[in-house]
């Protein structure tokens, strides 16, 4: 939770999930869209139940589609935490082994998971990029080559997206490969799999006849010990991976304050008021 405070007035943003929303243009936004939201249903035209999103000003119009792209970077980023939790846990241990799903290739769903949703994080920014700034790029046609040829690399929300891509640039070339090629490749997993037993685990469990012997040759207690050791480790992974996702995205969506607050003054010819710049400008 943030509060700013100035003298008797005070202003209270809460966010349990997703501490990079913790930044004035975050909430900025959803000061906006408080403020739009007020009495909304006794604009002339509203009508209960129905889509009055065409009684919405110009200016609450551009508030609520950056909020929407936000939105979606919000959710997509919360999805991280789930993977965590995923990872963390094998729960049913026996009806995923008799359907075929080892603890390996459970992880390994997940970890595939993590790549792709790290892209997408990369890829709506981008469309927070061509929203706040009013490129006109459509969503099909909002890629890097092309937002470069409408604005500066040298813009703060340009240096920070391609900072976010430079520090994911290897997951998201993983995606590319897992989504087109079908590559996952884990030299550990495999040996875990081979060497401690865990594929004969699982076609065991199937229902496949394995020779005594052959399972005499794992031990259960340190098939188990490798699975815990090799959880930790994707664990850690995607603790760091959440870690630097939070820090680049609280700084990317600082970057867009000055573009959307001078863009809302284009639009309605003067500065909108804010309640919470007073307030921060007093907290300084």
């Amino acid at each position: 939770m943030i509060q700013i405070n100035s003298g008797k007035d005070k202003v209270t943003f809460t966010y349990a999930k997703n501490d990079f929303l913790m930044n004035f243009f975050s909430q900025r936004l959803q000061e906006d869209m408080s403020n739009a939201l007020k009495n909304f249903q006794h604009r002339e035209g509203y009508i209960d139940a129905e889509n009055n999103h065409h009684l919405l000003n110009e200016d609450e119009k551009y508030t609520s589609r950056i909020s929407r792209i936000q939105y979606s970077i919000s959710k997509t980023s919360e999805q991280l935490g789930h993977i965590r939790m995923y990872i963390n846990r094998y729960p049913f241990r026996k009806h995923y082994l008799a359907n075929g799903v080892s603890q390996l290739e459970y992880i390994q769903y997940h970890i595939e998971a993590l790549y792709h949703k790290i892209h997408t994080i990369h890829e709506i920014m981008l469309l927070m990029i061509n929203e706040v700034y009013g490129l006109g790029l459509s969503e099909v046609k909002c890629r890097w080559p092309n937002l470069v040829k409408k604005l500066s690399q040298t813009e703060p929300p340009m240096e920070h997206a391609h900072r976010y891509f430079k520090t994911f640039e290897n997951l998201i070339g993983l995606r590319h490969l897992n989504s087109h090629r079908g590559y996952y490749e884990d030299e550990e997993k495999d040996q875990i799999d081979l060497y401690y037993g865990v594929f004969f685990y699982k076609e065991q469990a199937t229902g496949r006849k394995i020779d005594e012997e052959t399972m005499k040759m794992f031990r259960p207690a340190l098939t188990r010990y490798k699975l815990i050791e090799y959880k930790k480790k994707k664990v850690q992974l995607v603790d760091l991976i959440i870690s630097e996702n939070n820090k680049l995205l609280e700084a990317f969506l600082k970057s867009l304050l000055f573009t959307y607050e001078s863009r809302l003054t284009e639009m309605l010819g003067h500065e909108k008021k804010s309640s919470l710049r007073e307030l921060f400008k007093h907290a300084k």
